[in-house]
């Protein structure tokens, strides 16, 4: 099931893994300048998300198909509508209808940006066929330091936080973030480039943040070969309007619109920037994660794409 990333009649079918803050929201917006794209906005993540709001509401696992579970999974979307602050449509969030809706797709290129952690053991048989899998890294201390960040805004705006969890100094990712997986993000994404090389491609790209910050033509035009999608150097910039976000699919229809200001500049950006310095003085939760899954950065960086 390997792809050779040629362009062919059909066109291009990629999905782009990733964990949080890796400007994944910015490429996903740069592609989709390209004519006949049609992007797909955290398919699986929000599956995973509702499933794991269902089950802590519930007790049960939230069901893999949406026919004849029609009850539990609109209990689901309800729950993460909520959460999220916008509607979701519930046969969506069936992993099942994930796999159909991707396969059926009429669009000559289709790029799906998603999180590692939206795929699990038992939800790997419901991957699409015929799409190529790659795989957005960056370094564990900028990603989850920058996570954190926009999560205790995000939460502090909600009023969600309280006692030593509404002070940014003693906020604890791992501690006061229901969403944040055991692996940080990063050994998700790592587990999930094992079984794609196992069982897909032995070779899937990867391609690191920070390289495509600090050379966007290089790498930008090298990924869009490698996968089959066509290149131009118009691509280097694009319309900073939010207005093109609105024909992404999404779990609900108004869902990337609504959650636009959490991914902030990204989904306002125009064009890439280089890599802003390395962050310092990094709090204790920051450090404690990122030296936990270093290892699995590290040797997914020593397989990136090189310009």
């Amino acid at each position: 099931m390997s792809s050779t990333g040629e362009s062919t009649d059909s066109g291009a079918r990629v999905i782009l893994w990733c964990v949080p803050r890796t400007i994944s929201s910015a490429l996903a917006k740069c592609l989709g300048a390209i004519e006949g794209t049609e992007i797909h906005f955290e398919p699986y993540t929000y599956s995973y998300l509702a499933g794991r709001s269902y089950k802590a509401v519930s007790g049960d696992d939230i069901p893999k198909v949406y026919e004849g579970n029609e009850e539990a999974l609109d209990k689901a979307a309800q729950i993460i509508a909520s959460e999220a602050q916008t509607d979701v449509d519930p046969k969506r969030l069936a992993y099942a209808s994930v796999k159909n809706l991707l396969e059926t797709s009429s669009s000559k290129h289709v790029f799906v940006k998603d999180m590692g952690a939206g795929l699990t053991d038992d939800t790997f048989q419901f991957l699409p066929e015929r799409y190529q899998h790659t795989f957005l890294i960056r370094n564990p201390k900028r990603s989850i330091n920058s996570y954190r960040k926009a999560m205790y805004t995000q939460f502090t705006q909600l009023g969600l936080l309280e006692g030593e969890a509404a002070n940014e100094q003693t906020y604890d990712v791992e501690r006061d973030d229901k969403y944040f997986p055991p692996g940080c993000y990063m050994k998700e994404l790592y587990d999930v480039w094992k079984s794609v090389r196992e069982n897909i491609d032995s070779d899937p790209i990867v391609i690191d943040a920070d390289d495509l910050l600090n050379k966007p033509a290089e790498v930008l035009s090298a990924y869009c070969a490698a996968v089959g999608l066509p290149y131009s150097e118009s691509l280097l910039e694009w319309d900073a309007s939010i207005d093109s976000l609105k024909s992404w699919k999404a779990a609900g229809d108004n869902l990337v619109i609504d959650v636009v200001n959490f991914y902030g500049t990204a989904m306002r950006s125009s064009k890439f920037f280089p890599a802003s310095k390395f962050p310092e003085n990094l709090t204790p939760d920051v450090i404690r994660c990122s030296d936990r899954v270093m290892k699995y950065f590290d040797e997914m960086y020593e397989s990136r794409l090189i310009v």
